[in-house]
């Protein structure tokens, strides 16, 4: 991948964006400390390329959300994206760029339900700026080991992945028993009325 940036430069770093992501921006970072093309550039078109891919994958979540939901992917990682949607709202789909596993899923969830476009282009702007400038600065400055870098960012991505699903559900469960503890302490002429 590192040879396909070098030789098409910018245009193969907004394509590749739009489909891969975490590696490719890692990998325009060394090349960018190797001087192919600036760093500042980089950011901008890894940022308008994710968010390219992440409009398309919108408008089929928005279009086809039948077919959406059915699909492998949905089926597999969007419960993950609609329970962090429950619990942060619409800011789940700046956090969904730094999750692994979870960005398609959660672009399809919010395509799915309908919300509006400007609403989430903007959210998603934000999301796209802020990973392709961490993760092309983690590829600039560290690209001495950027080989080794690749691998523990797949790392803390998945230890923040698994974070994210025991936090989500610890919330549940402790919603869940307050729940059952209430009703348990309901005064005895609350029950009878309710019978």
């Amino acid at each position: 991948m590192e040879e396909i940036l070098t030789r098409y430069g910018l245009l193969a770093l907004f394509v590749l964006a739009a489909v891969e992501g975490d590696v490719t921006l890692i990998l325009a970072g060394v090349v960018s400390h190797l001087g192919i093309f600036k760093l500042l550039p980089a950011i901008c078109v890894g940022t308008v390329g994710a968010f390219a891919g992440d409009c398309v994958w919108y408008w089929v979540g928005r279009f086809r959300s039948t077919s959406s939901r059915r699909s492998w992917l949905y089926r597999r990682m969007g419960h993950g994206a609609e329970q962090l949607a429950e619990r942060f709202g619409v800011w789940e789909i700046i956090a969904a760029r730094f999750v692994y596993g979870t960005r398609i899923a959660s672009v399809l969830f919010w395509g799915t339900q309908q919300l509006p476009f400007v609403r989430f282009a903007a959210l998603d702007l934000i999301g796209c700026l802020l990973w392709a400038i961490v993760f092309s600065s983690l590829g600039y400055f560290l690209s001495g080991s950027a080989a080794v870098l690749i691998g523990e960012v797949r790392r803390i991505e998945i230890w923040l992945l698994v974070a994210v699903a025991v936090l989500v559900f610890f919330s549940l469960l402790s919603r869940y028993l307050l729940r059952r503890r209430a009703g348990r302490d309901k005064p005895e002429h609350e029950l009878s009325r309710v019978e």
